[in-house]
């Protein structure tokens, strides 16, 4: 610390609204702040900005999808379930008995209306981000056809199909129906949080195509919202729906033995 003060240099780094903020720490202590406009023309006003505000999202995202509840079989003489995140450092350190887990997960008919639906997810999900690294690749604007021409964000349409056929397999399995349902619901308001967010920034950025995009294309399920009620009102509405058929559907009409 000493040598730092001898130095007399200390950068405070971070973001502001319109600009980066250093601070300089002299050898007294004193911190004052100066704008780095000659940073912003070398780097872009908004490169350094888009990447962190991508990073965290991604990171946000991660993190929700590390509570989703899955089925662990293991050494286990039962199959059992346990968040997604436990389970992913449960097998990295090697204690998972893989044949048996990617059996229950992949191949036990018990659980074959989840997994229906959690690749059908998947395929979503992957037909999204491919659309969306090939539009990166050619450096367009925000992207309007394909899978995104029936919602906004078909990438968090798919990561929720996928965590609702997890969850079907989890609840076909047993157990606190109303735990794992509302882990799951944790999860989607998440996704549509960081949806919203995003929205916010392309509208700055692409002004009334992205508002017109908006007016044309659903949220993130393929239902046009009414006009008189909110979009993320009535998003969260469906979710609400799908919650309660989660929690009271009799998963023993699709437990096949």
């Amino acid at each position: 610390m000493r040598a730092l003060h001898s130095m007399g240099l200390c950068l405070c780094f971070f973001l502001e609204r319109e600009s980066v903020v250093v601070g300089y720490v002299p050898k007294g202590g004193i911190i004052s702040r100066q704008r780095l406009s000659f940073f912003w023309d070398s780097m872009g006003n908004s490169t350094l900005k888009e990447k962190i505000r991508h990073l965290l999202e991604a990171m946000i995202t991660a993190l929700l999808l590390g509570t989703q509840t899955i089925l662990n079989a293991g050494w286990f003489i039962s199959v059992m379930s346990i968040p997604l995140l436990p389970y992913l450092v449960y097998l990295l350190k090697g204690q998972a008995y893989l044949e048996r887990e990617i059996q229950v997960l992949f191949f036990d008919k018990t659980f074959m209306v989840g997994r229906i639906i959690a690749l059908l997810g998947f395929l979503v999900f992957l037909l999204a981000g491919t659309q969306l690294l090939w539009n990166l690749t050619k450096g367009e604007g925000p992207i309007q056809t394909g899978t995104y021409s029936i919602v906004r964000h078909p990438q968090f349409a798919g990561i929720i199909i996928i965590t609702m056929g997890l969850t079907v397999m989890v609840l076909t399995l047993g157990g606190n129906q109303l735990q794992i349902t509302g882990l799951w619901l944790i999860q989607v308001l998440g996704y549509i949080g960081i949806a919203r967010y995003e929205e916010m920034h392309l509208l700055k950025r692409f002004g009334e195509s992205f508002r017109q995009y908006k007016r044309d294309v659903p949220f993130m399920f393929p239902i046009k919202c009414p006009s008189r009620i909110p979009e993320t009102l009535f998003t969260i509405l469906i979710v609400a729906l799908i919650c309660c058929f989660l929690l009271f559907f009799p998963y023993d009409l699709i437990r096949i033995r």
